[in-house]
């Protein structure tokens, strides 16, 4: 179960935390499937559309399964981004 969402250009995608990290999974439901619980598949001309950075995508597709993220914490970073700030974050508790 992901329990954080990450916003990239606007759009929130689940996330997984884990310590020193944070895994963003990228897929999306199979438009094809039309089953009560459709499959989950990397899209990355729909994720272009989107506006999702071509270099994202391009990190996503090499994932094994394709279209997870993992991005290491700052350095200095003592605690992880809740959302809850003044300042906009791009990860959020879910």
């Amino acid at each position: 179960m992901y329990d954080r969402v990450v916003t990239i250009n606007n759009k929130h995608w689940p996330a997984y935390r884990k310590p020193g990290a944070t895994l963003v999974d990228l897929r999306m439901f199979d438009p094809d499937d039309r089953s009560p619980e459709p499959r989950l598949v990397f899209r990355p001309e729909k994720l272009r559309e989107l506006g999702i950075p071509d270099a994202l995508i391009e990190a996503a597709a090499k994932s094994d399964p394709q279209g997870f993220l993992l991005f290491d914490d700052l350095p200095n970073q003592t605690e992880p981004a809740t959302g809850h700030a003044k300042e906009s974050t791009s990860e959020q508790s879910i």
